[in-house]
Order: structure tokens, then sequence, then C-alpha cells
């Protein structure tokens, strides 16, 4: 095994995300790449994430109610054409004048292109409306201008706070997606507390695969982003570096594979890319550089002063799991003697093979779309609204819903979960006012659209363990007003704690250890009479994702989120079929 083969073997880093829609949808993905390595002048990227802005599939790019024109690219809803953002700390001190980014089915080895596009006899499957392979589409991308930085990032904090809209359609509402700030790519670093831009970048895409089309080993589409710098950029060791690319209608976009995870195997280089290379420059495009010394981070260094000495080598991947959905098991009622499944579960699980027998849910299954899994027109699909007037709203009353998502990953830095969408909307463009960034009470009579996390808030008491509190899933409704898709279950079935002996990582539902955000903490309770309860929503977050809960320090274990919805409308609201879609995301560190 080569050197190269060896150090290839350790980066590796992980983000998965799943899509929920009001009308709702769910789809999950992973990402980031992995390898391992014996070299000694070789280090780790370390502290690694990918986020994506869309955890839509690469068919899917309308919104809820079907229209492309208000799912533009680098929004929640459009898994065509999206943008990743990418963060990172390199280990070494060097001049990088070389980023590249590789994407595969796997973490190591062999790289085959992400994708379900399928192959008939050696010719690959043209249906589009329900598959896609990832490809990386690049017709004039730019870098962003320094004078438009500011714009698009915060300095003090590295967050976007904006995206590049110069070359993204205006929907036929005038709501402008983006700005007038022309750019797809920036990198940057912390520079003692300052995020400041590199510029001079230029990008280029490749197909780099192992294999060939005809040997069906290889999907033949653009896997690979080449970022290069004649003067580059000078890092110190441990310095913190971003590098996004963001999506237009036409200059460059990543469309989404179909299905299943993906890695991004990242390497830095201390040459400067060339296609003709000459005079100190290489070529990349192949799988590997042409030396090892043209790496700078890109693998682990192992130290032994013995003769003829074992090299011992093991990998412990990244796992993910993210689901998104209406009903979560841990409420039905379960009997696990000689009775069997309730009829919940037998409907639920039907179709799918994941009860037989006497077999209940387990304590951390996935959410699941619906109580009846044969009927798939209603899978991850909320009403709001009174239920004698067609799920219609009311002036007087302030109506309600809720769904799920449950997160566990082997992350240890942590992970953050965000949400993207629009406020609701008919097929004309009539929107009901979202809430705003600060969170507000129900008041009915007023538009207002909003979510929240229902926690309880329990500090100083049960809620709390040894002082720090668990935000444990609250799973009260206020029965009048509220249609939640579980039939208004409202707590954990007693069953499922059985099964705790035999899993120690069980635990109450909870997020913790996330922290449910300021303006996200507040759902549980009354949303009519006196409210109990405030609630937040963004529309803008089709562009950048809003976060709703972080952890930065720990693993995630078998969290679980529950989100309420409310609406209000006015007298004044335009009469119409309102609907939207609401994409959460996990971006796990490692």
């Amino acid at each position: 095994m080569s050197r190269h083969q060896l150090k290839s073997i350790a980066q590796r880093g992980t983000s998965l995300t799943a899509a929920m829609a009001l009308v709702v949808s769910s789809v999950g993905s992973a990402v980031l790449p992995a390898m391992s390595a014996y070299a000694d002048a070789l280090n780790p990227l370390t502290n690694r994430s990918l986020t994506l802005s869309s955890s839509s599939p690469g068919w899917d790019f309308t919104d809820g109610s079907g229209n492309a024109t208000y799912a533009p690219p680098n929004s929640g809803a459009n898994g065509q054409k999206t943008g990743n953002y990418f963060d990172f700390k390199v280990s070494s001190t060097a001049t990088v004048k070389t980023l590249s980014f590789q994407y595969c089915t796997t973490s190591a080895g062999n790289c085959l292109a992400p994708g379900d596009n399928g192959w008939t006899t050696g010719t690959r499957n043209a249906d589009t409306s329900s598959t896609s392979d990832l490809n990386i589409h690049n017709s004039s991308a730019a870098e962003i201008g320094s004078g438009d930085f500011s714009t698009i990032v915060n300095t003090s904090t590295g967050a976007i706070q904006a995206i590049p809209g110069g070359d993204i359609t205006v929907p036929t509402n005038g709501t402008d997606p983006g700005n007038s700030v022309a750019g797809n790519f920036a990198v940057y670093r912390d520079v003692a507390g300052t995020w400041t831009q590199s510029t001079g970048w230029t990008l280029s895409v490749h197909n780099a695969e192992t294999g060939t089309e005809g040997a069906e080993s290889a999907t033949g589409k653009n896997n690979y982003m080449v970022l290069t710098n004649a003067s580059g950029v000078a890092l110190t060791a441990g310095q913190q570096v971003k590098v996004v690319f963001f999506a237009s209608d036409n200059d460059f976009y990543i469309t989404n594979p179909g299905s299943s995870w993906f890695f991004v195997k990242i390497n830095t280089y201390d040459v400067e890319y060339n296609a003709s290379p000459s005079g100190g420059q290489v070529d990349l495009t192949g799988l590997q550089p042409d030396t090892d010394a043209n790496v700078i981070d890109g693998g682990v260094t192992v130290a032994n002063v013995m003769n003829h000495s074992i090299r011992i080598q093991t990998k412990v991947l990244e796992t993910m799991q993210f689901s998104v959905g209406t009903v979560d098991p841990n409420t039905l009622a379960s009997d696990d003697g000689a009775g069997g499944p309730s009829s919940y579960e037998t409907a639920m699980y039907a179709n799918t093979g994941g009860l037989t027998g006497t077999t209940p849910h387990a304590v951390c299954d996935p959410i699941v779309g619906g109580l009846d899994a044969s009927d798939t027109s209603t899978l991850n699909v909320l009403s709001m609204g009174n239920t004698n007037g067609e799920n219609s709203l009311e002036v007087g009353h302030t109506y309600s819903t809720h769904s799920y998502w449950r997160l566990s990953s082997n992350s240890s830095a942590g992970a953050t979960v965000y949400y993207s969408g629009n406020t609701l909307a008919n097929t004309v463009g009539d929107e009901i006012a979202e809430i705003g960034a600060a969170k507000a009470a129900p008041q009915p009579g007023s538009e207002q659209f909003g979510l929240a996390l229902t926690v309880a808030d329990n500090t100083g008491g049960a809620d709390e363990v040894l002082g720090v509190q668990q935000f444990t899933t609250d799973y009260a409704v206020e029965a009048t007003y509220e249609q939640g898709a579980d039939g208004n279950l409202s707590s954990v079935d007693s069953s499922t704690t059985t099964d705790v002996g035999g899993n120690a990582s069980w635990h109450s539902p909870r997020l913790y250890p996330l922290v449910p955000t300021t303006n996200y903490n507040e759902g549980a309770g009354d949303v009519n009479g006196t409210p109990t309860t405030k609630f937040a929503f963004v529309s803008d977050s089709t562009l950048i994702p809003v976060p709703i809960a972080n952890e930065t320090t720990e693993v995630v274990d078998c969290v679980t989120g529950r989100m309420r919805y409310v609406a209000n409308i006015a007298a004044t609201t335009p009469a119409g079929i309102y609907t939207t879609a609401i994409n959460y995301i996990a971006a796990p560190q490692y």
C-alpha cells in the first residue's frame, strides 16, 4: 500500500440533513471525507464539518405547492442547485495554494461519485423524476469580491449572514432571494478573532473516479472541486478556515444525489494546481498528488522506533441518524407481551417489515411519517385549522400542530440543528406574515406563522440532572386547537421504559445535550386564552438556515425535538390554500 493510500484514510467529517414539510418531506444524507495515514510529516484537518444549503434530493427542487419559482437556488427546498459550506482547522503551519474536495460514496479507498441513477446493461438510467446523481455544475463561478465579503459574512463570528444573489432569478412575487452581490465562493479564516477573506482563488471542477462508466463503477459526473491560488494563504497550526460555495441559477451549483449518504475528502497542498503543470505546479485532477510532499494537511503522524515495527490501523467511522416526521413511536401504546403490537403500531409499520410478531418499537426508533405507513399520500403531511371547516384558519383562534425530529451522532464536537423554509403561502404569492426573528406570543386576529421547540422548563426541578437542564421533550398539547398527526397522544408509553435495562444509553425523550436557541424555546403550553407560549419564524431561512438547537462539546445521543407550529390570520388575509415546506438540517462537527 502506498504512503498516499495510507495517508488518505484519515480525513473525515460528516453533515447529515433531513427535510420536513407542512406538506412535510424527509430526506437524509451524510457527508464528508475520511482517510487514515502513516506518514511522518502529515497532519489531519480537525473540527471538520460540512453544512448543506438543502437536504432535498437532486430531483426535488420545488416548494410546498410544487412551484419551482419559489424554491430558488441555495434554498432549503431546492436539492437541484445547492451550496456547500466547509469548516475546519488546519494542523500545520504552511502556505496553502490549493484546496481540493472530492465527493465519493465511501470514506476511503476507491471513489464512486454519489448517485442513484443506476445502470441498465451499461447505460445510465435517464429517469430524472425520482433519481439523481451528484454533479458539480460550473460555467463561470467567481470569487466574492473583497468589498462584498462583509455583506456575506459576519466578520466577528464567521457566520454567513447573506447569500450572493447576482445570478439568482427573482420570483414573480418580487421577493429577492439574495442580494445584488455577485460571486459563488469565498475562502476565509480566523485572524485573532476577526474573520478575514483570502482572495485570488480560482475554481475548477472535474470528474475524479477510480472506475469507468462502461464497467458500471463510475457515474462520469463532476465530483471534484479544486481551488487554487498562485500566492496562497499563510496559515498557522490550529487556525480555523471556512470555504463556502453558494449556488446560483447558472454560474455554479451542486446537484445532490438522489438518496443515501456521501463523503467529501478534503486535501490542502503547498503547490499551485494547473491542468498543464510546469515549474512547481501540479496536476491534481488525478486521484492523488504527484508526491506526498505536496500535501500539507493530509493524514495523521505515526511514530515508532522499533525495527520491523508492527503497524496497526483501525478506524471509527462517522455515524449519523437523523429522522424527521409527524409521529414519535414513543407515544404509541405498545404491547411487548404475548398480546402482540397495538393497532397503532400495526398500522404505522405496515408494509415496512419493521414490526413482526410481538416485537414492540425500540427505545430510540426513528421518527416516522404517520400512523399508517400504507397511506403514502399522508406521510409527513400536517394539517392545521378547524377540522369542521376543512382545516381552515379563523380570525378569533390560534391553531397549532406539531412534528418531531430525532438525532444521534458520534460527532465528538456536537451538532447544530437548523430550519429552512418560507412562511405559509398560496399559489399566487399571497403569504401569511412571519412572526419574525424575535419570539412573540400568539395574537388571534393578526397574521402570524411561527414555530418553536416544546421543551419542559423545570429549571431547578426534576428536569435537572446534577444541576444541568435536560430540556425534556414536552408532549402536552392544547387539544381544542391542536391537530397532531399522532392523534394527540401526549406522553411516552410506559412499555418503552421496560427496555431501559437492555439499553444503557436509553433516556427519556429530551433535547439535551443540545440547547434550544433563545427565540425557539417556548413552544410548550397554551396558544389561546392567555398564551404561555412564544414562537418565531424567519422566511429568509430559505436562504440562510436558522439554528434552533446546538451543542459544541459532546456526542449527541438520541436527542428528540418536538416542533410546534402556530398560525393566525387577519380578517383581510386573502382566501386560498396555503402551504409551506420546512426543512430541518443537522450539521454535526467532528
